[in-house]
């Protein structure tokens, strides 16, 4: 089932509810109509039979939205949509920070645009403060492939971007590993914390409004490829941390 649904630009919560005829697996979908490129979400799950409402955060939102459902034996439609207003919460300090506010208007465009850009290629903020280096796979000294997707030199603040691992991943994904990597340089009191470049960036990523089950699944994924003791304290601290208010 596909579903065209003007937005207008406008940043919104999208609920959509779902009737399911029975007990059924789904994969829900929400993109750009006119960027087959740009995915909001790309969950799956399983309904019971019934009416169920799921809402998708969308800070960023296009001017038509592309809804996709699929369901086994087209057990589940969709029966509505309705535009709420996105919660957000700006009261951090950071937010008042103009560095902060520079990256995150040059990481969300980065991420949207993602998927069509060229690799082995520089792009920087219009004020020429950040600089993403776009990568087919990063490469580390050996010559081989690094298991992340993105990483921040501690001398300069370069951010090396893997395109192969963006490509998977929805704008609110791509801009958790982000956030993540500009807290490490700008943010972080200790550079080398992982758990603190954690908290910092979800401080930013939850306050602007974006989906924490797009931030946790793309840890997740990171944790998986690298399941290392580092990772597993970090996978516990990233659960303490979406219990607290602060990105709720």
């Amino acid at each position: 089932m596909v579903v065209e649904y003007p937005l207008y630009g406008e940043s919104c919560t999208l609920a959509i509810t779902l009737f399911s005829k029975r007990d059924s697996e789904f994969i829900l979908f929400v993109g750009d109509l006119e960027d087959e490129g740009v995915s909001f979400t790309d969950r799956s799950g399983k309904v019971k039979k019934g009416e169920s409402t799921y809402y998708v955060r969308m800070p960023i939102c296009p001017d038509v939205a592309y809804i996709e459902l699929e369901s086994n034996e087209d057990a589940v439609d969709i029966v509505d949509i309705e535009v709420l207003d996105l919660p957000t919460d700006y009261s951090n300090p950071l937010f008042k920070r103009e560095d902060v506010m520079s990256f995150i208007d040059f990481a969300e465009e980065f991420s949207y645009s993602a998927s069509h850009l060229e690799t082995n290629a520089e792009y920087k903020s219009d004020d020429d403060m950040f600089t993403i280096s776009y990568l087919p796979k990063i490469i580390n000294s050996e010559g081989n492939v690094e298991e992340t997707p993105a990483r921040i030199s501690q001398q300069n603040g370069l951010i090396e971007v893997s395109k192969a691992d963006f490509l998977r991943y929805t704008i609110p994904m791509r801009l958790a590993i982000l956030l993540h990597e500009f807290s490490h340089y700008y943010l972080n009191v200790n550079m080398e914390d992982e758990v603190e470049a954690d908290k910092n960036s979800l401080i930013l990523y939850m306050g602007l409004g974006y989906p924490r089950i797009d931030a946790y699944n793309v840890y997740l994924d990171v944790f998986e490829s690298t399941p290392t003791e580092l990772n597993k304290e970090r996978y516990s601290a990233l659960q303490k941390l979406f219990k607290q208010n602060y990105i709720a």
